[in-house]
């Protein structure tokens, strides 16, 4: 018989809240939905004790969020956000934090327009939904492999439309350089975000990856 939703809770409520000392959970996209979500829900089962980074595109949400998790005692947790920039959010949480024990990816970004690409030629949102991704982990492994080596938790998981992807790339259509529909861009991210955690999960087999 499969659990129920009730017992499902239970048991992530008593995990994650019996971690050992201040947990690092990074958490991009986390000033809404789910990720806003996970970000309470840590910090509600860890009374406050975890370093919770909130990684997004609205400051002032990020700081209200904080704002209500449970203050811990003196030096066993603390959170903090930093703005949707890949390179720099990186740098400063790779500063702060030598370890970090679970990446949530959950951002999103909806356009119902044309093509709109960033600066580096990207469409925007395929770069918020597959491009940020790659790169966030691919900047951030040493510290998911200092928590793995210490013996810790070191999850990542990356939330994207689940259920919803094409099953195959177009290799010849990467990127969407031709071609480009917002249906077209809706079921490819998928596609690249599971063929991107599949991958991970074969060449980085110390640590856990979902999708």
């Amino acid at each position: 018989m499969s659990p129920t939703l009730a017992a499902i809770r239970k048991s992530n409520a008593e995990l994650v809240g019996n971690l050992k000392g201040a947990p690092v959970p990074v958490i991009v996209g986390g000033t809404s939905g789910i990720g806003q979500g996970m970000a309470e829900t840590f910090a509600r089962w860890r009374s406050g004790r975890a370093h919770i980074v909130i990684v997004g595109r609205n400051e002032a949400a990020a700081k209200e969020i904080i704002g209500t998790f449970p203050k811990p005692p003196t030096g066993e947790g603390d959170s903090w956000s930093h703005e949707f920039n890949v390179k720099s959010a990186s740098e400063e949480i790779l500063a702060r934090h030598s370890k970090i024990n679970y990446f949530i990816m959950s951002p999103g970004f909806l356009a119902t327009s044309g093509r709109d690409e960033t600066s580096e030629g990207i469409d925007k949102k395929l770069a918020v939904h597959y491009y940020a991704r790659w790169k966030f982990i691919d900047l951030l492994l040493p510290a998911l492999r200092q928590a793995k080596e210490a013996e810790e938790e070191s999850r990542v998981l990356s939330v994207l439309a689940a259920g919803t992807a094409l099953g195959k790339v177009d290799i010849d259509g990467l990127g969407l350089k031709k071609g480009y529909s917002v249906q077209a861009a809706g079921y490819s991210a998928p596609t690249y975000n599971d063929d991107l955690m599949i991958q991970m999960r074969q060449s980085l087999s110390s640590l856990s990856c979902f999708d």
